[in-house]
């Protein structure tokens, strides 16, 4: 009894919630998406995920100028602009968000108990016993806040609830193997076998979760790769060869890919953050080259599923 007190009363930082999801993991799945992530991915569909703490997401088209976020900031007269944070001074305390009449800001993170997390997900247990659904983390990285993570997955399998995990992979393994003692399915993701190219678009090198990868997939109950197919990136053919080839030979038991096309949501995202997006005015692939990659990965011998 005292250990499930102490795993409820854990805290982590959230950033959204999203119920009735069905991609990310088998069934009908609530998604708990934690802030913090140790990679910058040029192509990130939640670059709000990134920092590891509140940050406040600007709705230009919604503002009406009225300024009562600049009087209502502790650093409103260093900002110039109530449109933007023009001195990155902002602490992501809110105090804007609060007074804006129009709704053209939103803070996104907030601190949130294990017990306030599992209290959203036991919604919807009726959903999950009828499609062999669950619960799935993601973020930004899950194993960034690894000891909230394995509370809260600790806590949902206490209930019988399904847990899943996605993972850029990118972790201590000591951090990472938490998270596998009370984890049903791992969601990993790979993106570039070549170690250069890989540090290039994500900030870091890929050694680290090349391994992690290998010693997952000897540990996991159920393990599914995944690959973020981006345009002139990882989607040649020698790259897409190379990861089959990894996967067929070097992760145990592990069968399923699935392919995650390129789209450009985290474009939008970064504007209203007022961020840098790599990938401005990128078009995603065609139809066919995705066909092309799916095949690819098929002939060394994978289950390979288009979408999450």
């Amino acid at each position: 009894m005292i250990e499930r007190q102490n795993n409820r009363s854990k805290t982590g930082i959230v950033f959204d919630i999203q119920r009735f999801a069905i991609h990310d993991g088998y069934g009908i799945r609530t998604l708990v998406f934690l802030k913090g992530c140790p990679l910058r991915c040029t192509w990130c569909s939640n670059p709000e995920s990134q920092k590891q703490k509140p940050e406040v997401m600007f709705y230009e088209e919604k503002c009406i100028g009225c300024g009562a976020c600049i009087e209502a900031c502790p650093f409103g007269e260093e900002r110039k602009s109530f449109r933007r944070d023009t001195r990155g001074r902002c602490v992501g305390c809110g105090k804007c968000v609060e007074v804006c009449y129009a709704e053209a800001r939103k803070l996104i993170g907030r601190t949130m108990t294990v017990g306030e997390v599992l209290d959203v997900v036991l919604k919807d247990t009726v959903f999950y016993e009828e499609s062999s659904g669950g619960l799935t983390i993601g973020g930004g990285e899950p194993s960034f806040q690894a000891d909230f993570t394995a509370a809260l997955l600790e806590e949902t399998r206490r209930e019988t609830i399904h847990t899943a995990v996605e993972t850029c992979g990118f972790t201590p393994w000591d951090q990472f193997k938490k998270l596998l003692k009370h984890l049903d399915l791992l969601l990993f993701d790979l993106k570039h076998m070549d170690s250069e190219k890989h540090k290039d678009a994500t900030g870091t090198g890929n050694e680290v979760i090349l391994r992690n990868a290998e010693l997952a997939s000897e540990a996991a109950r159920d393990m599914i790769i995944r690959i973020p197919l981006i345009p002139n990136f990882n989607n040649d053919p020698e790259n897409l060869h190379a990861l089959g080839d990894f996967v067929n030979s070097r992760l145990s038991g592990v069968r399923q890919v699935n392919i995650l096309p390129y789209h450009s949501i985290g474009e939008s995202k970064s504007e209203r953050l007022g961020t840098f997006y790599g990938l401005h005015g990128l078009k995603p692939l065609e139809k066919e080259e995705i066909v092309s990659a799916k095949q690819i990965l098929q002939s060394h011998g994978l289950q390979v599923k288009i979408g999450g």
